[in-house]
Order: structure tokens, then sequence, then C-alpha cells
């Protein structure tokens, strides 16, 4: 059995009031935890994550939350591994989607 992991998160400043005013949250996840694992961990944890997640719909403007992983971690994933390990740091973006554009010739 794969030993629990702690993960660190990096709060930007825009979404700070959704993480209770905190700069880094630690999450304890299984050790055979995904990305996926630690997204979901977020949002059962700070449900309000939610309303700024991407999703299948076509952008709209508006901002959307990037989940960012250092160069360790993307040689891990590239190498079939979670990309996940004991004090791995993970930072949260909060980046703009473009305004929908007209269609052309309007």
């Amino acid at each position: 059995m794969a030993r629990p992991l702690d993960v660190n998160v990096v709060v930007p400043p825009p979404l700070r009031p959704l993480f209770e005013g905190r700069r880094e949250v630690s999450l304890g996840v299984p050790g055979n935890a995904g990305l996926g694992d630690v997204l979901e961990t977020l949002l059962s944890l700070y449900p309000r994550l939610r309303q700024h997640l991407a999703g299948d719909r076509p952008a709209t403007g508006g901002s959307y939350v990037h989940l960012a992983l250092d160069s360790h971690a993307l040689e891990e994933l590239a190498l079939g591994g979670t990309g996940l390990s004991t004090g791995r740091r993970l930072h949260l973006f909060l980046l703009s989607r473009p305004p929908p554009s007209s269609p052309s010739g309007a």
C-alpha cells in the first residue's frame, strides 16, 4: 500500500478569499493519488473554487483556474508517474479568458 502524500498548493492573491485567506494549503492525499485527486480534494474542501473551473462549455470571457506543476513533476508525468510526491508544491493561477469574439463581417 502506498504511503499517504502531503502536497502543498500555493494560492494566488485573487483566489485567497475562496481559501479563507490562506496563501498555501496542505493536502493529505493517498500515495497513489494523481492530479485529478488533488483537484477533487480542493473542490471538496473549498467548493467555491468550482466557479472558476473552465469546464467543457465554450469560453465566454471571465477567468478560470490553472493548476501548474514544476519541471520535476512534469518529467515524472511524462514517464507514466503521478507527478506527485510528499512536499511537492503545486501552483494555482487565475487566468483571464479573452472575451467572445464577434462573428466575422459583423
